[in-house]
């Protein structure tokens, strides 16, 4: 029987990044209030890699903390609640793609903060070996040093001025800027093959993202159906929003499970790790654009301005979503992988 109940060590690494981010990074700065697009996540970039945060999961003789792969995703769970750029995904595995590729150097400098990698989104079938062609989207990179790809076949880290003809773009998320990106050939810097399994890594790090911003936006909703007075009573004791709230904290609940299920397979290499990551992949991206929206609902006016950040929720699960693979990519991914 598997135990899904966190260890006091366990619980102590998510409290303490809890704790960081609430002081250091708090939602407000994402916000119109709290002067949005300030690049305050950056500025703590530093910061978040002398905590060892890029490193957790990296074994020592590698240069990591050597923690595994289930500490890893409380870590990741408290940035999706506070909506920490996603750049800190393409860190992590950026360390683990140099270290695997033999370039040490390269690796302390990621954990260590001195080089950002930022992530990419495949737009069309493309080629990641150790040369990188295809189209691409590039998420929060343009003050990144390095881009990272993830596909099938392998990992790649490729320099950003090696990305020719970047044409920057709109981005559907407001906190993250965005670049296109049209590769044919680029040189990497360090690559790895399928079986060091970054991409697997990749998806369970977005999963566990996805799962603190299904606890984030249940939060948000619940706190304020408390306050919120409408026919002389909190809003709360309407039977359509409790309804809305208890489904919240479903989803909320069941997308944690699968993450720290998924997250125990690929810890202990168990034959089922590809199909359960790509399980907890799947239903945390379904879940959170649900419980994004139901969020916004549930504010009502409000929660459609940006004084607010919960639309900064379902913007960002949308980002999340297609990382490594949208919603089809999932389900080819658990139907050619066994259960078991």
């Amino acid at each position: 029987m598997v135990d899904l109940v966190a260890t006091d060590e366990q619980q102590q690494i998510a409290n303490s990044v809890a704790e960081y981010l609430r002081a250091e990074l708090p939602l407000d700065r994402l916000t119109k209030k709290g002067k949005a697009n300030s690049d305050t996540d950056h500025a703590k970039w530093k910061a978040m890699a002398e905590l060892g945060w890029f490193g957790l999961g990296l074994p020592e003789e590698q240069g990591g903390i050597g923690y595994s792969e289930v500490e890893e995703a409380f870590l990741y769970r408290e940035m999706g609640r506070l909506l920490v750029t996603p750049s800190a995904i393409a860190a992590s595995l950026g360390a683990r793609v140099a270290a695997g590729a033999g370039n040490g150097e390269l690796a302390a400098a990621i954990i260590s903060g001195e080089v950002r990698p930022a992530i990419t989104i495949a737009t069309s079938v493309g080629e990641v070996g150790p040369r990188v062609s295809g189209r691409y989207q590039l998420f929060d990179g343009a003050e990144a040093d390095l881009a990272l790809f993830l596909s099938a076949d392998g990992a790649a880290l490729v320099e950003r001025r090696a990305l020719n003809d970047l044409k920057v773009s709109r981005s559907g998320d407001d906190a993250l800027s965005l670049e296109l990106a049209d590769l044919n050939g680029a040189p990497t810097v360090a690559y790895v093959g399928a079986d060091a399994g970054i991409r697997r890594n990749g998806l369970l790090l977005a999963a566990a993202m996805l799962a603190g911003m299904c606890e984030a936006t249940r939060d948000m909703a619940s706190a304020y159906a408390k306050i919120r007075e409408q026919f002389g009573q909190p809003i709360g004791k309407f039977q359509a929003v409790k309804h809305k709230c208890a489904d919240m904290a479903i989803r909320a609940d069941a997308v944690n499970a699968l993450v720290a299920f998924a997250s125990i397979t690929v810890r202990d290499r168990r034959a089922d790790a590809d199909f359960q990551v790509a399980a907890a992949k799947l239903l945390g991206a379904q879940y959170a654009l649900l419980n994004a929206k139901e969020n916004i609902q549930v504010h009502g006016a409000i929660g459609f301005t940006t004084d607010l950040p919960a639309h900064l929720f379902l913007k960002r699960a949308h980002v999340l979503d297609h990382f490594g693979g949208a919603v089809r990519r999932q389900q080819m991914d658990l139907l050619a992988q066994p259960a078991a």
